[in-house]
């Protein structure tokens, strides 16, 4: 299966997220980015490098969709960071961020009595091609442990950064910060024909250069290929997924609309009817009074001052 129609891999299969931002050869790419995505982080300093470890994990969705990296990063102050990177789309997103987050710090810990918590801070960057529940509608949201009534964070020991792909709608021309012109490449790099912004970042060369499907070797156009294959099925599943449950939506809307509307119909016909009847039964009384008070002597225009007929009933009791 060859990819003879896009020139540049799509950056959030497995494959092409690892290729891009796991490897030895793009640490520098994962170092710009991280350094762009943590720019509005107010005191935190620049990452220099990183180090890819043997802790690196793959947790598989059934469609291979999820992609979790652990990847160590060193600071400019020395300071040590975890980055956990996760790609998916599931159930309970966020709480399954927390919960990841968590599981790395706790995985630092220490057998015995004399570990004094000296854990290394813990940051976790998740991509979402969808929103995000109970999250801000915004494309970048950083999450750190605060104090609710001035806003301040309580520790840089943990921080969570959500990048909701579906609010990112800026054009080339409006991307002028690093962050931006990264999330456009990423969001449309399996679609692009050039490389953008290579002029005002040189690092997008370097992504350019590992991220063209001829520059990879048979190999790992096979791999690329088949993670290809599943993220496609995955989306096609989801949107299949989708428009059965808009169609059933739809039916069952219909089904309902129709129940509601018979049921509005009879009780609207009921009350009509119980409204006419009364109206019927009402002039039906006063005709048959009128006639009696006129059987017993009274004229017509005292009678209908008395019991207010109208034109019609007059009309009706002078032609009986």
């Amino acid at each position: 299966m060859g990819n003879s129609v896009n020139k540049y891999i799509n950056p959030f299969t497995d494959f092409g997220f690892k290729n891009l931002f796991g490897k030895d050869y793009s640490k520098e790419v994962l170092v710009d980015f991280l350094n762009d995505l943590y720019s509005d982080i107010e005191g935190m300093r620049r990452i220099v490098d990183v180090t890819y470890t043997d802790k690196e994990k793959t947790r598989n969705t059934k469609f291979g969709k999820t992609v979790i990296y652990d990847i160590f990063c060193l600071t400019d102050d020395n300071r040590h960071l975890i980055i956990e990177m996760q790609v998916n789309s599931q159930l309970h997103f966020l709480r399954r961020a927390i919960y990841y987050l968590c599981r790395a710090i706790a995985d630092q810990g220490e057998m015995g009595d004399d570990w004094k918590y000296g854990f290394n801070p813990v940051y976790g960057v998740y991509f979402t091609d969808f929103k995000i529940n109970d999250m801000p509608e915004r494309v970048k949201t950083h999450v750190k442990l605060c104090d609710l009534e001035d806003g301040k964070p309580l520790s840089d020991m943990m921080c969570l950064s959500f990048i909701q792909l579906p609010f990112f709608n800026k054009s080339k021309e409006e991307c002028k910060t690093g962050f931006d012109q990264w999330i456009y490449v990423l969001k449309n790099l399996d679609t692009m024909e050039t490389m953008p912004f290579t002029e005002e970042k040189a690092i997008f060369a370097k992504v350019k250069d590992i991220s063209e499907y001829r520059s990879l070797n048979k190999e790992q156009k096979e791999e690329y290929d088949d993670a290809l294959k599943r993220y496609r099925d995955y989306h096609l599943t989801l949107y299949t997924a989708r428009e059965e449950g808009v169609e059933y939506g739809r039916a069952e809307g219909r089904t309902e609309g129709l129940t509601e509307g018979h049921a509005k119909g009879l009780t609207e016909g009921h009350a009509k009817g119980r409204a006419e009847g009364r109206a019927e039964g009402a002039t039906e009384e006063r005709r048959r009074n009128a006639l009696n008070l006129l059987k017993a002597g009274m004229d017509l225009d005292t009678i209908s001052s008395i019991i207010n007929l109208t034109d019609s009933d007059i009309e009706y009791i002078t032609n009986l």
